[in-house]
C-alpha cells in the first residue's frame, strides 16, 4: 500500500473512533475496491460493517482474506473474524466451526514456539479519573435507582455492582459498568424512564429481549439492565432470544428473593433483602475475590452451558490469545473446561497456553477453589474482651467459612444478668470487629433465634457456649425452633471470665499497692 493509502486508513480509524461512521465508510469503500486483499483495509472495513448493521456483508469478504493470507497467526485472526460475524448473525453452528479453526491455528502456532505479540494495555492518562474509585459511578447508581423508585419501578443493584456493594461496601474499583435488574413486568417502563432521563441506548450486536445497555451522556458510564421473571419457585434471567431453540438461550436461575426499601442521600431505593442469595447463585464463594471471573461464561447458576454461552467463551478466549494476553486466554480456557470437562478444544488450548506461560517464565493464573459457604451465627456480650472470647470465636469460625457475631445491647444484658456491662455496646462491638475470626459484626437481632431468621440471613449454624446448666437451658430455649443439625454448643473456656476480671480489678490487681502487698 502507498503512503497515501496508509494516511487514509489512519483517517478512517480516527473517524470510527469519533463515531463518524458514514465519513469513515466513504474512505474505506474505495480502498476496499482498490486493495481487495489488503488485510489492513479488510480489518477496518469489517469492524465498521459489524458496528453499522452490515454484518451480513462480512463473511464473504473475510473468507476471501482467510483463503489468501499465509501463516497460522493471520489465519487465526480471520477465522476469528468469520466466527464473530456468524455469531452476530446468530448462525451459531458456523460461529463454533470458525472459532474451532481459529483455536487450531493458534495451537499450531504454539507448537512452533511462537506466540502473538502482546499488546500494551491502554493506560488512563493522569488527567483521566476512575469514576468507580472517585464515587461518581456509585452516586449515579443511587440517583438512577431513586429516580426509578419514584416512578414505582423497583430497579435494584445486580451482578458485579451488587457484589461490590455487599462485599466491599462500595463499587468494585476495576468494574467497567453498572448493573441493575428489574422484573419483566416493569421492563418497558424502566427502559422508557431511562431514555427519558437522558440515558442513550447503546446498540448491541445481538438484541436480547431481557438485556440492554445504556450509556450516560455526560459521564460515559455504561448501565446494563437485566430483566428477571418468576418461574415457579425460581427467578430466571440471562439472555433471551424468543423464537430460537434452547441452545440459543442463556438462562440464569436464582432462588426467590424479596426487595426492601433503603434510604440513601438521593432518596429511597430498592435493594435485595437477601443479597447473599443472589451472589451465592452467581458466584458460589463470592467472598473470595477472583478478578479473572467472567459472569457470562462462569456463572454457577447457568441452567445449561449452551451453544450461545460456548460461543461467547470461545470468542473471548481467541480475542485474548490473539493480542498476546496469554494469562487471560488461559483463564477463559479454564472456565470452559470447568463448565464442560469434555471440551477437548478447551483442554488442549489450556495445555498449550500453560506451556507458553512456563516457557516465558510467566505465572499461570491462580483460580480460587469455589468452596461451599457455611455461614455461622452467634450472639455474645463480649464485655472486657479476653482470652475466653478469642477461643470461642476461633472455634466458632472453624465450624464454617464465615462468622457473623451479634454483640447484644446493654439493655439485653441487664435483662439477662441484672446489671449493665462495663463497656458500652459500641465499645464491645468495636473490639469484636477487630478480632480476625469475626467476619461481620451486627448489633440488632431478635431475642430468639428462629428458623425464619436463620434462613433470611443465609446462616447455616447457630453456636454458643455455656458457663452453667441454667445458661444452657436458657440458650436452648431461645433457639428451640431450630432443627438440631443447625445448633452447635461449644466448650466454655474455664479459668477466665469477665466476672473474674472485674474481681481482679476490685482486688487491686495490677496496682502499685497490690504489687507491694504481693512482695512483702
Amino acid at each position: 500500500m502507498t503512503t497515501k493509502h496508509e494516511e487514509l486508513l489512519l483517517k478512517a480509524k480516527s473517524l470510527i473512533a469519533a463515531g463518524k461512521f458514514n465519513d469513515a465508510d466513504a474512505i474505506l469503500d474505495p480502498l476496499k475496491i482498490e486493495n481487495p486483499l489488503s488485510q489492513d483495509v479488510a480489518r477496518l472495513w469489517c469492524s465498521l460493517a459489524m458496528r453499522t448493521g452490515r454484518a451480513t456483508d462480512v463473511p464473504a469478504y473475510a473468507a476471501k482474506i482467510y483463503a489468501h493470507v499465509q501463516g497460522d497467526f493471520h489465519k487465526a485472526h480471520w477465522a476469528h473474524v468469520l466466527g464473530t460475524a456468524s455469531f452476530v448473525l446468530l448462525d451459531l453452528p458456523s460461529a463454533q466451526a470458525h472459532f474451532t479453526d481459529a483455536l487450531n491455528h493458534l495451537m499450531a502456532l504454539a507448537r512452533t514456539g511462537k506466540i502473538p505479540p502482546q499488546k500494551e494495555p491502554v493506560k488512563l492518562l493522569q488527567t483521566e479519573e476512575n469514576v468507580f474509585v472517585s464515587g461518581k459511578a456509585e452516586q449515579l447508581l443511587w440517583t438512577t435507582c431513586a429516580q426509578l423508585a419514584r416512578l414505582d419501578i423497583p430497579a435494584f443493584p445486580f451482578a458485579g455492582t451488587l457484589l461490590g456493594l455487599v462485599r466491599n461496601g462500595c463499587l468494585l474499583d476495576f468494574d467497567k459498568d453498572l448493573d441493575i435488574a428489574v422484573r419483566m413486568e416493569s421492563w418497558d417502563a424502566c427502559c422508557a424512564a431511562l431514555e427519558q432521563a437522558g440515558w442513550a441506548r447503546s446498540p448491541m450486536r445481538i438484541e436480547y429481549a431481557n438485556y440492554r445497555d445504556y450509556v450516560h451522556p455526560e459521564l460515559g458510564i455504561t448501565l446494563d439492565i437485566c430483566g428477571l421473571q418468576a418461574r415457579g419457585k425460581q427467578i430466571v434471567g440471562g439472555f433471551a432470544l424468543p423464537g430460537y431453540p434452547d441452545e440459543y438461550q442463556r438462562v440464569s436461575v436464582f432462588p426467590k428473593f424479596d426487595l426492601t426499601p433503603r434510604e440513601t442521600d438521593y432518596g429511597m431505593v430498592w435493594f435485595p433483602r437477601q443479597p447473599e442469595k443472589i451472589l451465592t447463585a452467581f458466584y458460589g464463594d463470592w467472598r473470595t475475590p477472583n478478578p479473572h471471573w467472567d459472569t457470562v461464561v462462569s456463572a454457577l447458576n447457568l441452567e445449561s452451558f449452551t451453544l450461545l454461552v460456548r460461543c461467547y467463551a470461545y470468542h473471548r478466549l481467541i480475542q485474548r490469545w490473539l493480542v498476546g494476553d496469554l494469562s487471560k486466554a488461559w483463564c477463559y480456557a479454564h472456565q470452559i473446561a470447568l463448565k464442560d470437562p469434555d471440551d477437548v478444544l478447551a483442554l488442549r488450548s489450556r495445555q498449550w497456553l500453560e506451556r507458553a506461560l512456563i516457557r516465558l517464565k510467566r505465572e499461570i493464573p491462580a483460580w480460587p477453589i469455589n468452596q461451599r459457604q457455611i455461614r455461622v451465627y452467634t450472639r455474645m456480650v463480649a464485655d472486657l474482651f479476653h482470652e475466653g472470647h478469642v477461643n470461642f470465636l476461633q472455634t466458632a469460625r472453624a465450624l464454617g467459612t464465615h462468622l457473623t457475631v451479634c454483640v447484644v445491647s446493654d439493655e439485653r444484658v441487664v435483662e439477662n444478668k441484672g446489671k449493665l456491662p462495663v463497656m458500652k455496646q459500641t465499645e464491645r462491638a468495636a473490639v469484636v470487629a477487630a478480632c480476625k475470626y469475626a467476619n461481620a459484626v451486627i448489633t440488632e437481632t431478635p431475642a430468639s433465634v428462629t428458623l425464619e431468621f436463620m434462613q433470611q440471613h443465609g446462616f447455616d449454624i447457630y453456636t454458643f457456649a455455656c458457663a452453667s446448666e441454667q445458661e444452657r437451658l436458657d440458650k436452648y430455649k431461645l433457639c428451640e425452633s431450630l432443627p438440631a443439625e443447625m445448633i452447635q454448643e461449644l466448650t466454655y473456656t474455664s479459668g477466665i471470665s469477665t466476672s473474674d476480671l472485674v474481681m481482679r480489678i476490685l482486688d487491686g490487681v495490677g496496682s502499685k499497692k497490690a504489687n507491694r502487698k504481693g512482695s512483702a
